[in-house]
């Protein structure tokens, strides 16, 4: 369910390629696939325009190789999930521009990539994962809205942001809830083996990759060595002397003194 953000100073073409190859790859069938798209309002029209023009040219089919761009889904069930999603959407205002069902020239499961638009949290396409071909447009007042309807989500794995601006764009994706996150491309640190890899929220649960994902396979145990010797202040019998002096000395090291609350 990772989101994309369109800035009014985004390359579009090159986000159109990457609103198309961020959705459609595997057919959809990708943990770190784009499943929502958010553009500001000044460059909405123009990016829809991009991406209808090129999905045209998209190439469905069963040959398994260069001569198809988008495959079959896998497995009967997830069309089940990607056609009661694309309904839903239908039946609570979403525009189909594109798609929005079975390709009907070939047999299997051939679903054709889609385009919708006029979509909004309340659809299950937009709240759930699709798992599927399929292009959610969503046009945004602000990189500040974006950001705030990238961040409504229970999900957060991965994310991309499009801007010429590359600090606008580091800022930007560092304001998304997601364990990773690209610039004007998508999916990037996935492929990079010393950058860890791990989501966010109910994406899971710590990293895998780099030196944090190896950390993940080690046992850390602490090992304390007494450095002073003597008496232990705690040992038995207990006295009303030895807890005054334990209570002074924690009180000393944690509590009241500019060392105790450097520790704390």
């Amino acid at each position: 369910n990772d989101a994309m953000i369109v800035c009014a100073d985004a390359d579009l073409d090159r986000a159109a390629d990457g609103a198309w190859l961020g959705s459609c790859m595997n057919t959809g069938h990708y943990c770190c696939g784009t499943e929502r798209i958010y553009v500001v309002e000044q460059v909405y029209d123009e990016f829809l325009q991009r991406v209808l023009d090129k999905g045209k040219h998209l190439r469905q089919g069963q040959q398994y190789g260069w001569e198809e761009d988008i495959g079959a889904v896998f497995w009967d069930r997830q069309l089940a999930i990607i056609e009661a999603h694309v309904e839903d959407a239908r039946a609570k205002g979403a525009n189909i521009l594109m798609g929005g069902r079975r390709n009907p020239d070939l047999p299997g499961l051939y679903y054709e990539p889609t385009v919708i638009t006029g979509v909004d949290n309340s659809m299950d396409i937009m709240r759930l994962e699709t798992f599927g071909p399929i292009l959610c447009i969503q046009k945004v007042a602000s990189e500040d809205e974006a950001i705030a309807l990238a961040n409504d989500s229970e999900f957060g794995l991965n994310g991309n942001v499009w801007t010429r601006d590359k600090d606008k764009g580091y800022r930007l994706a560092a304001a998304i809830d997601t364990g990773a996150c690209s610039v004007n491309d998508m999916a990037l640190s996935y492929g990079i083996p010393a950058a860890p890899f791990g989501g966010r929220k109910s994406s899971g649960l710590g990293q895998v990759n780099g030196k944090k994902g190896l950390r993940g396979y080690c046992h850390e145990m602490p090992i304390v060595i007494d450095r002073f010797g003597g008496k232990m202040q705690n040992a038995y019998p207990y006295s009303a002397r030895s807890a005054e002096g334990m209570k002074k000395l924690m009180d000393f090291l944690w509590v009241k003194t500019p060392l105790g609350r450097w520790l704390s």
